[in-house]
């Protein structure tokens, strides 16, 4: 690395924690009237840090009104994201009831198979059914199923490993539980 590089280095980092000591209570204030609840605006204001630093070091000049129109940015993605869950997370309500949510067959007649399964799928503990619903019902993404569950991806693969197993305990191939 040059000596200019190392100078211009710290430079940024002065210019950028004399902007964050300055501005990071307003930015924080702005956000915290917009959020939920302080633990999201600390963490909403910790991405608009994020993105000024990034950017800092990329050579684009800050400024508090910046960090402003950036905070506006980062919360209009936070509410779309949020949206985008809770639209998932009430198709998903609706799903949780296979019985009376589960696909019917195109001519209306009753399908065995899928009677067996929902019946089976009713007699499994709640988490095990909302986990195999999501996964295979509704062909929701692990990483989607992990976002409806509040749980991560890893979590998404063990108990779906687990509801597999309970499921095949249960079922009877017959035409039913067991």
């Amino acid at each position: 690395m040059e000596a200019g590089s190392a100078v211009t280095d710290a430079g940024v980092g002065v210019r950028f924690t004399d902007l964050y000591t300055e501005s990071y209570g307003r930015v924080l204030r702005f956000v915290e009237r917009r959020a939920a609840d302080r633990g999201e605006a600390e963490d909403l204001t910790a991405e608009v840090f994020r993105i000024a630093w990034s950017r800092a070091v990329e050579g684009t000049e800050l400024s508090v009104p910046w960090l402003f129109v950036t905070a506006r940015h980062v919360l209009a993605n936070h509410y779309r994201g949020t949206a985008r869950t809770l639209r998932l997370r009430q198709r998903v309500a609706l799903a949780l009831d296979p019985v009376t949510a589960g696909p019917r067959g195109v001519d209306g007649d009753d399908d065995p198979v899928r009677d067996a399964v929902l019946t089976t799928l009713a007699g499994l503990a709640p988490h095990h059914r909302d986990v195999l619903v999501l996964r295979y019902w509704d062909e929701c993404s692990t990483p989607e199923v992990a976002a409806v569950l509040g749980c991560s991806t890893s979590s998404v693969w063990v108990r779906l490993h687990r509801a597999r197993r309970a499921f095949q305990d249960a079922h009877d191939p017959t035409g039913g539980a067991r």
